[in-house]
């Protein structure tokens, strides 16, 4: 992943938000004024953002930062404790969309402006629309391994490798795996969600549940050894 953008990249970003510029190598910020519509609602609003290079979730997509203080804001409104419910990462990033997206909304190689007007202005957007509803305007999943699983359930396309990687990476990295790998191995209708409520799985998480259904399967078609894949070095 390059630690800066080119000179063509600012200057195409500029020319589209040109309330954003570069503050230092590998990083734009300021103002990004945007109008985006879905579902027939049209929405205009400005948030303050940072956008670097470099990003601590990924190895080629851009993180997003938003320090103008609304997620913040918008948790104190709702009486919000954990951001993660606003899709807000304790690095203070912005976790713009689930890990099997990242290639399909930006492909390696993508210039900035993809990154902002496929990853950054939807989500901001969607931050905008709970700000005033406390709903999000699409399909909302849940935070890191567990939403994950709710997009394996309900992506009409097959997950490739690289997808069940991803998901085994962010599975690895939860303090609650073991409750991720049991079921893995053997489906039971005892199995208890990840999410530490205590209740089971497939009732708590059904979504979720569905989606470790689908990926050990998987795991099957691809011949892959979940010991390997989800268990901790």
């Amino acid at each position: 992943m390059p630690v800066v953008f080119s000179d063509e990249e600012i200057s195409s970003v500029k020319a589209r938000y040109p309330g954003l510029d570069l503050s230092g190598p590998g990083t734009i910020e300021g103002t990004l004024n945007m109008e985006a519509v879905f579902d027939g609602c049209i929405l205009s609003d400005s948030f303050e953002v940072r956008i670097t290079a470099t990003s601590p979730n990924s190895d080629y997509v851009p993180a997003l930062y938003e320090i103008g203080g609304r997620t913040k804001a918008i948790a104190d409104k709702y009486g919000i404790t954990d951001l993660r419910m606003l899709h807000f990462n304790i690095d203070g990033t912005a976790c713009v969309c689930v890990k099997q997206m990242e290639k399909r909304k930006f492909p390696f190689g993508s210039e900035l402006l993809v990154f902002v007007e496929e990853l950054a202005v939807p989500y901001l957007y969607a931050l905008s629309r709970f700000q005033e509803s406390q709903q999000w305007p699409w399909g909302d999943y849940s935070h890191g391994a567990l939403g994950l699983l709710e997009f394996a359930a309900d992506d009409p396309n097959e997950q490739s490798e690289e997808d069940i990687e991803q998901i085994a990476a962010t599975v690895r990295r939860d303090m609650c795996w073991k409750r991720y790998f049991k079921p893995l191995r053997k489906t039971a209708s005892g199995n208890i969600c990840p999410c530490g409520s205590g209740k089971k799985f497939n009732i708590c998480h059904e979504k979720a549940y569905q989606g470790l259904i689908r990926l050990k399967a998987d795991l099957k078609r691809f011949k892959l050894n979940p010991y390997k894949l989800f268990r901790p070095a």
